[in-house]
């Protein structure tokens, strides 16, 4: 396998201080690589000493995880099976510290193996007294994931992300959210983690199948990542993550840009495709003109119409909000 040549690295800085993360991706709109911004970090440590199963066994409650594991004609890619009837790889339960003790023995009972977002406070309550980035008035979620030579295929996410790699190297391959179109997404509704993925193979691309990825590539940004290195990932953002090393250990923080209040754009999505989606091309073209001039550019929606008489085109408080969500349901329920 080989991966796409001459891909731009993502911009990279030295030297960045952890205390100074938080201010300097605000309103940032592009990936930013923090080299060893992490470094000083006693799960580091242990990682680079051959003892991170012992460090986490202090703080590990016991508490089953979700593993996936897939077979060596996989190559790690974490997918659909050749009929995409299913996926090629199985769920099992375990445990995380001792997932990790095979890992770090190299007797791995499968080829490949992965654990995804984990809730840090939840399996390893108190690690983060000792394991912490201070990211102001944001309220992160805290998630671990562990692994070894697996691919995530590229999906994007709605939260915001800063990704800090513990153990391992590891590899993103970043799209602008404008490159959906040329990634191939997949079903939004059956996927393996949840996030619709691009169906290319970025190892062994089928340009008859997927012509369009030569114009992603061309937009594509990698950062390449060592133990103590953070990635700041914008929201939206297409991410193929790589696990290079037979251990693999990342902790990110995630958070919206947005009160929890206002709902999930996702949710708008699937609204719009039942409502919207199977109306002429013309009429869906129409809609998509008023999405834009009222959601997109909704700034310049508004400047002409008096304060006082923006409605639900304004800013939204709770209160409004709960009035439009009420507002929507009895729609819903209207609807035969």
């Amino acid at each position: 396998m080989k991966y796409p040549e001459q891909i731009p690295a993502v911009e990279t800085r030295d030297g960045i201080a952890a205390s100074e993360i938080a201010e300097l991706i605000e309103g940032r709109e592009q990936p930013l690589l923090l080299k060893g911004a992490m470094s000083h970090w006693p799960l580091v440590r242990a990682a680079h000493e051959n003892r991170l199963s012992e460090y986490l066994q202090e703080f590990d409650q016991g508490r089953p995880v979700v593993v996936f594991r897939a077979a060596d004609d996989t190559n790690g890619r974490i997918f659909y099976n050749e009929t995409m009837d299913g996926f090629n790889f199985e769920r099992t339960s375990g445990n995380l510290v001792d997932v990790l003790r095979v890992l770090e023995s190299g007797a791995a009972d499968s080829d490949y193996c992965y654990i995804g977002s984990t809730p840090v406070d939840h399996h390893l309550p108190g690690i983060r007294e000792q394991n912490t980035l201070a990211l102001g008035k944001r309220q992160p979620l805290v998630s671990l994931w562990l692994g070894n030579r697996t691919r995530i295929a590229a999906h994007f996410d709605l939260p915001e992300n800063l990704a800090c790699v513990v153990a391992g190297r590891r590899r993103f391959t970043l799209f602008p959210p404008d490159q959906v179109g040329n990634l191939y997404p997949g079903p939004l509704d059956f996927n393996p983690a949840g996030q619709a993925i691009s169906m290319v193979d970025f190892y062994a691309p089928d340009y008859q199948r997927f012509p369009r990825f030569r114009e992603a590539l061309a937009a594509a940004q990698v950062a390449e990542m060592a133990p103590g290195d953070v990635l700041y990932v914008p929201s939206m953002w297409w991410h193929q993550v790589e696990g290079l090393d037979e251990v693999n250990m990342l902790i990110n923080y995630w958070w919206r840009s947005t009160e929890a209040w206002s709902g999930l754009p996702q949710d708008a999505l699937m609204h719009a495709l039942l409502s919207i989606g199977g109306l002429p091309e013309s009429q869906r073209r129409a809609w998509g003109s008023l999405f834009t001039h009222f959601v997109v550019h909704r700034a310049q929606a508004v400047e002409h119409i008096p304060q006082a008489r923006r409605g639900i085109l304004a800013n939204l408080d709770k209160s409004t909000a709960g009035r439009l969500k009420k507002l929507l349901q009895e729609k819903l329920q209207r609807t035969p």
